[in-house]
């Protein structure tokens, strides 16, 4: 299902992936945001994209998919076949970890690729630099790009510009926050008013401080320099790939002079993600902020912290949104049933049917603009995880209050090799403080250098 980090789907779904929670329709609450909000945000309400046959009856075929989440697929597939009843959707549940290695190795020999492929964020550019992936804005699809939602464009586009997918959920994150820990030490749980307190990084640092100071060093900003590289990166939209060009200096001199402020600073913790230390400090009360998506309340927050209802808020980051994962799904350029593969996604994740089913039992949220428009009332009423999160209504506050800041950031075949990079660097960054900003983006440029020898890395 969603766009959710691959390492984290892989953790999580190996834990959760039977855990069908249902996530009815978002609630209200503590969102100060005007209404006119999510109108700014939406935009203009083109149509939909068109629905692969005008009778659902002449569609008929079997449609293969790979998908690590067979919950999802459990719970979708008898709901396309109401409109469906000729389409068959056979699924095949593959380890996200060996996804793309699979996938490879069925385009090399030719008999085992899916008819719809997914590409999770950690390997979306890679899939999409493979050239297997039809244009999803020529016949039979006639997908038009405006009918999603502006910022989610790049992410769906390969290096040429054609919209070769669309996306399972869309996943502009800001930080789950602790409530009751907001209460204590800074005197108010309000998001807006935490809003104002952590404006800007300065502020988000000075206010780390105090909390350090206040707690007796009990409670930090983050468990560790992940979890802020995560924001920090994401922030930056700027494309840093031409080519076989990788200007890292452009792209990651800020993010990790900030980074770094923050660890000098004492505000982050020791943890690595995904680690059981990582997981287990959520319910602990460690820490202030984790970076969440729409995905994060259910898959998240929730899972590793059961008895916390109404400890937890949600908050836009300092300076803006991010992204946090994202699944991408495509059709086979040789697919056989582009047409039958079409009609499923185009109702599983871009209908208002299939949105609304997928809204309010797995929590996902369609990048259809006409969904926003169309289904209000679902996206004002009370939702499953709102009241964990102290009343807020989730939904609204990621329309209203982050959205409008997302940018596009187009994807590259070098992005996974410039995280396993940094995974691989910032634990030698925790223990040895002794390393500068500057040192580490030098050491970061190097090591990029070595995994991807095409390119050239400044």
């Amino acid at each position: 299902m969603k766009t959710i980090g691959l390492k984290k789907r892989a953790t999580l779904l190996a834990s959760l992936s039977l855990l069908a929670v249902s996530l009815a329709a978002c609630g209200s609450n503590n969102n100060n945001a005007a209404p006119s909000a999510t109108t700014s945000a939406i935009s203009s309400s083109p149509e939909a994209s068109q629905a692969a046959s005008a009778n659902p009856n002449d569609l008929s075929g079997t449609v293969k998919i790979w998908d690590w989440d067979e919950t999802f697929q459990k719970g979708m597939i008898p709901e396309f076949n109401k409109k469906y009843p000729n389409i068959k959707v056979e699924v095949t549940v593959v380890n996200p970890n060996d996804y793309l290695q699979k996938l490879q190795s069925g385009i090399a020999s030719g008999s085992d690729v899916p008819d719809i492929i997914l590409g999770e964020s950690a390997y979306r550019g890679k899939l999409f630099d493979l050239g297997v992936l039809d244009n999803l804005e020529n016949a039979p699809y006639n997908f038009e790009k405006s009918s999603v939602l502006d910022f989610t464009v790049p992410y769906l586009q390969n290096p040429k510009g054609e919209l070769i997918a669309i996306d399972q959920a869309i996943t502009p994150a800001g930080f789950a926050y602790r409530r009751d820990l907001a209460k204590e030490y800074w005197g108010t749980d309000d998001p807006a008013e935490l809003e104002k307190l952590i404006s800007s990084w300065d502020a988000f640092i000075a206010k780390g401080q105090e909390l350090k100071e206040k707690s007796g060093g009990k409670v930090l900003m983050f468990p560790g320099l992940g979890d802020a590289f995560i924001v920090l990166r994401g922030q930056n939209f700027n494309s840093y790939v031409n080519g076989t060009e990788v200007d890292l200096t452009t792209k990651l001199q800020k993010p990790l002079e900030t980074l770094f402020k923050m660890r000098d600073a004492g505000i982050l913790g020791k943890n690595e993600l995904w680690t059981p230390a990582w997981s287990a400090s959520m319910a602990k009360g460690q820490f202030m902020f984790y970076p969440m998506g729409p995905w994060g309340p259910k898959w998240h927050i929730s899972a590793n912290d059961p008895e916390g209802s109404g400890k937890w808020g949600l908050v836009k980051a300092p300076e803006g949104g991010f992204t946090r994962g994202g699944t991408a799904i495509g059709i086979y350029k040789d697919s056989k049933v582009k047409e039958a593969a079409w009609a499923f996604m185009q109702f599983a994740y871009l209908s208002d049917e299939g949105s609304a089913y997928n809204f309010k039992t797995f929590g996902n949220m369609t990048g259809s603009k006409a969904f926003y428009e169309n289904e209000k009332a679902l996206i004002e009423a009370p939702g499953a995880y709102d009241e964990f999160f102290g009343g807020q209504n989730l939904a609204k506050y990621f329309i209203e209050n982050i959205v409008p800041d997302m940018k596009g950031e187009a994807q590259s075949k070098y992005d996974s090799v410039v995280d396993s990079v940094f995974n691989a660097l910032y634990p030698l960054w925790t223990k040895d403080t002794s390393i500068t900003a500057d040192a580490a983006l030098q050491k970061f440029i190097t090591e990029v250098k070595n995994k991807a020898t095409d390119a050239t890395v400044k």
